[in-house]
């Protein structure tokens, strides 16, 4: 009788392991672990004599989400922490606050290489599931020496062996190049590699805007829309906490009225208020805020952004930050409570998902999409044929409620992005493979897009990789192959992995066609053979059959299951390396659906055989007594 019972058991155990992939979807991370570095060389007495990098630093640290990993370290001839590693809280952005006023110019190198070494990561920040992440600016070479061989040899070792370890741990390297005069090509090689943002700032004044960008492209900051002529912007009812950042213009005496109309300003905050001020400007954090319509008042103030923290939680996950012309990336979106559950699909109800491309403030493209329950919603932008920094403005609406996240996107020249290859004859990098879309898709249709099958960076892969995706696969071209000869092995490669997976996949149908009749006829004869032992005999020998029924069965199921599992693949395989034998996009899921129907037919078939025995062995079981 022991045996009796493990069967079912067994049975329920083979259906949870079967349904778990398929009951849990899976969410994108939402944790961030951000190192700032900062420039204090004797060169930014120059590129920024009003020390502009305070303020810029503290609006920074102000606008780090709470629960954030962070640190902040300056460097010149050596680096020095001067925010040491924690979670973000109140009490850190005090501290930080008040470090960056010790900032200075009084050192003689630019030693990029020893900050980045200073403040790396290791294999547990990685574990830890955080996204990883340095921001840094400078205004200089690379510079540790007055001999410029030695000069040249830091630089190598700083884009190879140090910047290697970030690219093996999945971080992204931001970079910032204070003035013309920074190390544009070295800076814009980091950020390539690491798959980061670039940007230089042209003078001081501009450095709030371009840390503001490079924060976005950190952190997923939720903000309210500004109307910009009347300085004003909506709160709702459910926004937990806002921070309100204030461009003051020269005016000292910046004050807010609320959602019921109430003056104050730095003199006048509440308990549930803090403001912090600096040189250029205020910020302003409000925990539960009045809802209704917010305005600054002030003759010469603009408001420069309002983030919020509410009860929604946006999970984003950019497939790429650079890309080059031709070629597509896309955005993966979630939404979520403050338990960082997802939502439902009756949650959902109502909620929008638009996704605007800018270059230059002019829209290239503007899509709208509702929200897919239970999986990630993938948005895919549209084939981008000129080469530049494109805006991403991401916006969640339902109603009254408005949210904006806001990300950049490089596209780069076909020839002229940067590469290692380029410092080092030694070590060239392999080529990387990225899809190239051969035929522009329609923006106004997302779901009529062609799909590249890309590959994203290191750092993505585990977070881009989900079953609940299907892409068509395409052609897939070696962007960066440098040499005739090397793309000539390359193209011989492909031929003969093509040549191989088309027998093997041959090989494996008829090994899953023997494997099928074989099940089939030990299904029929098993169940013939449980039938009459069930009426004939007893309790123990209808035990013994249904155990070894359900061996057999769940060995053929299982092998059944693998080869087709097997043939799947090898044909999807063929297909991306032979463009001769592409799947046509609009049949393959139809295939997938109905293989992926055979092999559960299968299992349910398994399972009403047993439940059939189990019912003829209690039958015999109670004619026995």
């Amino acid at each position: 009788m022991l045996r009796l019972y493990f069967v079912p058991s067994v049975l329920v155990f083979v259906f949870v392991m079967l349904l778990g992939p398929l009951a849990v979807a899976q969410t994108l991370a939402n944790k961030m672990d951000i190192r700032v570095l900062i420039d204090v060389s004797g060169s930014m007495k120059k590129t920024d004599p009003k020390t502009l990098r305070i303020p810029a630093l503290q609006v920074l640290t102000q606008l780090l989400p709470q629960g954030t990993r962070a640190g902040v370290w300056q460097f010149a001839d050596t680096p020095k922490v001067i925010v040491p590693l924690g979670l973000v809280n109140a009490q850190w952005q005090q501290q930080a606050t008040a470090a960056a006023q010790h900032i200075s110019s009084k050192g003689q190198y630019t030693n990029i290489g020893a900050a980045l070494k200073a403040a790396a990561f290791n294999a547990q920040d990685k574990a830890s599931g955080r996204q990883l992440h340095v921001i840094l600016l400078t205004d200089g070479m690379v510079d540790i020496s007055k001999d410029e061989a030695e000069n040249q040899r830091a630089r190598r070792n700083l884009l190879e062996p140090i910047l290697q370890q970030y690219i093996d741990l999945g971080a992204r390297v931001h970079t910032i190049g204070l003035s013309h005069q920074a190390d544009k090509e070295t800076l814009s090689t980091m950020a390539y590699l690491t798959d980061g943002s670039f940007k230089v700032a042209e003078n001081a004044d501009q450095l709030l805007d371009i840390f503001l960008r490079a924060l976005d492209n950190t952190v997923i900051t939720q903000q309210v829309p500004v109307k910009i002529e009347e300085q004003s912007f909506e709160v709702q009812a459910n926004v937990e906490s806002m921070t309100v950042v204030v461009e003051k213009n020269g005016d000292n005496k910046v004050q807010l009225r609320d959602g019921r109309q109430r003056l104050f300003g730095q003199q006048q905050t509440l308990p549930n208020q803090q403001w912090q001020t600096s040189a250029t400007h205020d910020v302003i954090t409000i925990q539960q805020p009045v809802a209704g319509t917010w305005a600054l008042v002030s003759p010469t103030a603009t408001l420069k952004r309002i983030n919020v923290v509410g009860k929604l939680q946006i999970l984003l996950q950019q497939s790429h930050q650079n890309i080059k012309v031709g070629q597509r990336a896309y955005i993966d979106v979630q939404l979520a409570n403050e338990r960082s559950v997802l939502l439902t699909e009756n949650q959902l109800q109502g909620f929008t998902l638009g996704v605007q491309v800018e270059l230059d403030s002019d829209e290239i493209s503007n899509q709208q999409q509702v929200f897919v329950a239970n999986q990630k919603t993938r948005v895919y932008l549209p084939v981008l044929d000129q080469a530049g920094m494109y805006t991403l403005n991401i916006l969640v609406a339902k109603g009254k409620l408005v949210r904006e996240v806001s990300r950049s996107l490089r596209v780069h020249p076909l020839v002229a992005a940067p590469l290692v290859s380029q410092v080092s004859q030694n070590q060239p990098p392999p080529a990387e493979e990225i899809a190239v879309v051969t035929e522009a898709a329609t923006v106004n249709e997302p779901a009529s897009m062609a799909i590249s099958k890309e590959q994203a960076s290191p750092a993505l892969q585990a977070l881009m990789t989900d079953s609940n995706f299907t892409n068509t696969p395409e052609v897939v071209v070696l962007v960066a192959a440098q040499a005739e000869g090397e793309a000539s092995l390359v193209a011989d490669t492909a031929t003969d992995t093509a040549t191989d997976t088309a027998t093997d996949t041959a090989t494996d149908t008829a090994t899953d066609t023997a494997t099928d009749t074989a099940t089939d006829t030990a299904t029929d004869t098993a169940t013939d053979t449980a039938t009459d032992t069930a009426t004939d005999t007893g309790t123990d020998t209808t035990a013994d059959t249904t155990a070894d029924t359900t061996a057999d069965t769940t060995a053929d199921t299982t092998a059944d299951t693998t080869a087709d599992t097997a043939t799947d693949a090898a044909a999807v395989t063929a297909t991306a390396t032979d463009p001769a034998t592409a799947t046509d996009p609009a049949t393959e899921p139809k295939e997938t659906m109905d293989a992926s129907l055979d092999r559960w037919l299968v299992v349910i078939g398994a399972g009403l055989l047993l439940l059939i025995l189990l019912v003829f062995s209690r039958r015999s079981a109670a004619r026995a007594t």
